[in-house]
């Protein structure tokens, strides 16, 4: 067998090679530059300025590397996020908590006040944590709740808030300022709180938080002639 002619004729039967390359599909063009404008879009949003220390919940948006006000975020809304971002895994999005691990927020009594819970307790945890076995709604609970003291006074009073009045509690909303009477006076505590110890210091209502009147509707527009 003459292996030269057997390699010829395969040679042959393949594609003649051609210089230079294929361009770019028009589709993957496209998808390539929308990519990058989404980047752009994300990071317009949420790099701060691509400044280290500049993190408020409540600014969505930089402009030449100085954060832009988009006004007042609902103390709701604020809520909810920090809620999400630190309180959800042990107490869940429904509030209920995990059946003998992590007590629930619904109709407790420490979130809603009642007995000789009071206000004062409630923002006391957020702020210091809480160790040792805890009687909610009949049943103990034997878990530690972290101290959440690197919240601001706003996120406290924000999420505290939010789990006040979500899934059927009604309660007041608490206030940043009150929040922060709270702080002043537990500065020097650098344990977490026990229940007997709460149930020590009597209990308090948060002063109640003043609304802002609503905007009144615009006025009619005058008839034409």
């Amino acid at each position: 067998m003459n292996v030269a002619e057997v390699h010829g004729s395969i040679l042959r039967e393949q594609s003649e090679p051609r210089d230079g390359c294929e361009p770019v599909p028009l589709w993957l063009l496209t998808l390539f530059f929308c990519i990058i404008f989404w980047a752009g879009l994300y990071l317009a949003y949420n790099s701060g300025g691509f400044r280290s220390d500049v993190f408020d919940s409540s600014r969505t948006a930089w402009a030449g590397g100085g954060a832009t006000e988009t006004g007042p975020v609902d103390p709701k809304v604020l809520g909810r996020r920090v809620f999400t971002q630190n309180c959800v895994v042990c107490h869940q999005t429904t509030g209920l908590g995990v059946a003998g691990q992590f007590p629930p927020l619904v109709g407790s009594e420490w979130v809603l006040g009642g007995d000789w819970h009071g206000d004062n307790h409630l923002v006391k945890i957020i702020l210091k944590g809480l160790q040792g076995p805890v009687q909610v709604k009949g049943a103990t609970y034997n878990n530690a709740m972290p101290t959440w003291s690197q919240l601001t006074d706003e996120q406290i009073a924000s999420v505290l808030t939010y789990i006040r009045s979500e899934w059927g509690n009604a309660a007041p909303p608490i206030s940043a300022e009150y929040v922060k009477a709270i702080r002043d006076k537990t500065a020097d505590r650098t344990e977490p709180w026990a229940s007997g110890d709460l149930q020590a210091i009597p209990a308090e209502k948060a002063p109640a938080v003043e609304t802002p009147p609503p905007a009144p509707p615009p006025a009619p527009a005058a008839p034409s002639a």
